[in-house]
């Protein structure tokens, strides 16, 4: 066999951390169920360790937003009463984060949110591959570092530049760091690649893993 018929190797077949396209989103809501309304959607498109663009946009979700929620997050009904549609936000935000990985904290929450919203509009979902950094916290920190893995913890811990505050732009900042720290953490466990880091999230080792304080029963 000839150098031209060797068989690629599987690190050849695999993509460096520094080349990866990774979005990282955040989106703020009337409500925890996936038929509530998104208000807010904030994202930061990074790539080797550096911001390569920034989306954000507040949405009329065509519904009240509840007290609680106004609140929280700063957003209230008059604030959105001329704010685009979903309908109009979304594809933008879908053009936006075109072949990237999508990054979110608790990427349960907001990935569902996006998946109920592309059906809602009849728009095929991209199937985009999925980093949650609330998971690669737990499974890359130890108790004794972090009492927890809020945002807000992680925040801390990192010393993010951004402080989060439950609004989707300055949440996504802060995620930012926090998927940089812990990619720095997880090289020095040979996670290197995409592919190794979809792995590890998936099935990591014990002795990585963020433990739960042990009962003393």
């Amino acid at each position: 066999m000839n150098n031209s018929e060797v068989q690629p190797s599987l690190e050849d077949l695999s993509t460096p951390l520094s080349a990866v396209r990774f979005c990282v989103v955040d989106l703020e809501t009337t409500g925890t169920n996936n038929s509530c309304g998104i208000t807010e959607i904030g994202a930061v498109l990074v790539c080797g360790g550096e911001v390569v663009g920034e989306f954000n946009t507040l949405i009329n979700p065509a519904e009240h937003i509840p007290a609680m929620i106004s609140v929280l997050t700063g957003i209230t009904d008059s604030m959105v009463a001329d704010a685009p549609p979903l309908a109009t936000a979304f594809p933008s935000f879908l053009q936006f984060a075109h072949d990237a990985v999508l990054v979110a904290h608790n990427a349960r929450f907001d990935v569902g949110f996006l998946k109920t919203a592309a059906a809602t509009l009849n728009y095929p979902w991209p199937k985009f591959q999925v980093v949650d950094t609330l998971t690669l916290a737990r499974r890359t920190l130890l108790r004794d570092e972090v009492p927890n893995c809020k945002l807000a913890t992680l925040a801390a811990h990192f010393r993010t530049s951004s402080q989060p505050d439950h609004r989707a732009l300055s949440d996504a900042r802060a995620t930012v760091d926090v998927l940089h720290g812990l990619l720095e953490r997880l090289g020095n466990l040979d996670v290197t690649t995409l592919e190794s880091l979809l792995e590890f999230a998936a099935h990591v080792s014990p002795p990585v893993r963020y433990a739960k304080p042990v009962s003393s029963q």
